[in-house]
């Protein structure tokens, strides 16, 4: 188990399982980690199972719309969905524009759809390569969307569009919120868990850690072929 432990001035101990299988805790000075771990051994036995079980999911190719495709290596990166083949460049910025490249025309309608349905008028749209959220809404209305999406299904894609729309009438997740991302997005609460696990297969998966500077060179590919 690959536990970090973090000393902080915090009243109670908390405990969690990073994406990537990490076990962290974070517990004030004198603070007795190790029973604590112990007392929370079943539940961590139970996520890392289910993170290891991810973990072989997540290498099955590059994770595109919800499936995964096979990878060349090649100058210029490209998304083929007849063949189900992502070329991927061997440097790393012109990769991530690629991808963006992909995902923009797959996201801006969604967005397009959904402020008419919602009324409400976004400022400018972004699509960063964030390590961090899914997407977000600025004080001044301005969209950011997680390169990332182009792996998760459409119907996963939707709902982040749905939430960040909503946060332009609501800047809180209060009940009002959720009431009214319900409205447009019914199923908002199972697709919340299944983004969690999205995330923790795209946090193990080679090619997204290569991104994300991770590793320094583009993980091996098995067959290489080149474009």
């Amino acid at each position: 188990m690959d536990v970090l432990i973090r000393r902080r001035p915090v009243k109670y101990a908390r405990i969690e399982v990073k994406p990537d299988g990490k076990v962290v805790v974070t517990a004030p000075e004198g603070f007795g980690v190790e029973g604590f771990i112990d007392r929370h051994r079943r539940w961590l036995e139970a996520k890392l199972g289910e993170i290891d079980g991810l973990r072989e999911i997540a290498e099955s190719g590059f994770p595109i719309g919800g499936e995964f495709y096979t990878v060349v290596r090649g100058r210029k990166t490209k998304v083929h969905e007849r063949f189900r083949t992502v070329v991927l460049s061997a440097y790393r910025d012109e990769a991530i524009s690629g991808l963006k490249a992909f995902l923009r025309p797959r996201l801006l309608p969604l967005v397009g759809e959904y402020s008419q349905k919602m009324n409400v008028t976004p400022g400018k749209v972004f699509i960063r390569h964030q390590r961090s959220r899914w997407g977000s809404c600025s004080a001044k209305g301005n969209l950011n969307f997680n390169v990332r999406l182009l792996s998760v299904p459409p119907g996963l894609r939707e709902y982040v569009v749905v939430h960040e729309l909503a946060h332009l009438r609501f800047p809180n997740h209060s009940k009002a919120f959720w009431e009214f991302v319900g409205g447009f997005y019914p199923g908002w609460r199972s697709a919340r868990e299944e983004l969690r696990k999205w995330w923790s297969i795209i946090e193990l998966n080679s090619y997204w850690r290569w991104l994300g500077g991770e590793s320094e060179e583009l993980p091996e590919i098995p067959g290489l072929h080149n474009r």
